[in-house]
Protein backbone atom coordinates (compact mmCIF):
# COMPACT_ATOMS: atom_id res chain seq x y z
CA UNK A 1 0.00 0.00 0.00
CA UNK A 2 1.12 3.50 -0.63
CA UNK A 3 0.85 6.17 2.67
CA UNK A 4 2.02 9.21 3.37
CA UNK A 5 5.13 7.79 4.91
CA UNK A 6 5.66 5.45 1.52
CA UNK A 7 5.41 1.81 0.65
CA UNK A 8 4.25 -0.17 2.96
CA UNK A 9 2.88 -4.43 3.63
CA UNK A 10 -1.22 -3.93 4.40
CA UNK A 11 -4.27 -6.47 5.30
CA UNK A 12 -7.64 -5.23 4.44
CA UNK A 13 -9.51 -6.44 7.71
CA UNK A 14 -13.25 -6.17 9.09
CA UNK A 15 -13.44 -4.57 12.76
CA UNK A 16 -15.98 -6.15 14.52
CA UNK A 17 -15.89 -3.53 17.03
CA UNK A 18 -14.32 0.18 16.60
CA UNK A 19 -14.49 2.53 19.98
CA UNK A 20 -13.40 6.04 20.18
CA UNK A 21 -14.15 7.68 23.91
CA UNK A 22 -18.18 6.90 24.44
CA UNK A 23 -18.89 5.59 20.87
CA UNK A 24 -19.03 2.60 19.24
CA UNK A 25 -19.15 1.34 15.55
CA UNK A 26 -19.85 -2.12 14.35
CA UNK A 27 -18.68 -3.84 11.12
CA UNK A 28 -16.00 -0.65 10.54
CA UNK A 29 -13.98 -2.15 6.97
CA UNK A 30 -10.51 -1.11 7.70
CA UNK A 31 -6.82 -1.73 6.88
CA UNK A 32 -4.11 -2.70 9.00
CA UNK A 33 -0.57 -1.67 7.70
CA UNK A 34 2.88 -3.77 8.94
CA UNK A 35 4.85 -0.58 10.74
CA UNK A 36 5.55 1.21 13.65
CA UNK A 37 3.27 3.75 14.40
CA UNK A 38 2.92 5.86 17.97
CA UNK A 39 -1.07 6.43 17.34
CA UNK A 40 -3.86 4.84 15.34
CA UNK A 41 -5.82 6.45 12.86
CA UNK A 42 -9.67 6.65 12.12
CA UNK A 43 -10.29 6.69 8.34
CA UNK A 44 -13.42 7.76 6.30
CA UNK A 45 -14.78 4.12 6.94
CA UNK A 46 -15.18 5.35 10.85
CA UNK A 47 -15.71 9.16 10.16
CA UNK A 48 -18.57 9.22 7.54
CA UNK A 49 -20.96 7.09 10.06
CA UNK A 50 -20.17 10.50 12.27
CA UNK A 51 -21.45 14.15 12.13
CA UNK A 52 -18.30 16.63 13.11
CA UNK A 53 -18.37 19.82 14.61
CA UNK A 54 -15.32 21.66 15.39
CA UNK A 55 -15.19 23.97 18.73
CA UNK A 56 -11.77 25.78 19.28
CA UNK A 57 -8.90 23.02 18.92
CA UNK A 58 -12.00 20.09 19.71
CA UNK A 59 -13.41 17.79 17.22
CA UNK A 60 -16.63 16.73 18.69
CA UNK A 61 -17.90 13.63 16.81
CA UNK A 62 -21.79 12.68 16.82
CA UNK A 63 -22.68 9.28 15.56
CA UNK A 64 -25.02 9.52 12.60
CA UNK A 65 -26.53 5.26 12.17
Amino acid sequence: MQTANGLVRGWVVSLDKVRAGTLTLRNVPGVVIDGEMPYVLLGMSFLNRMDMRREGAALHLRQRY
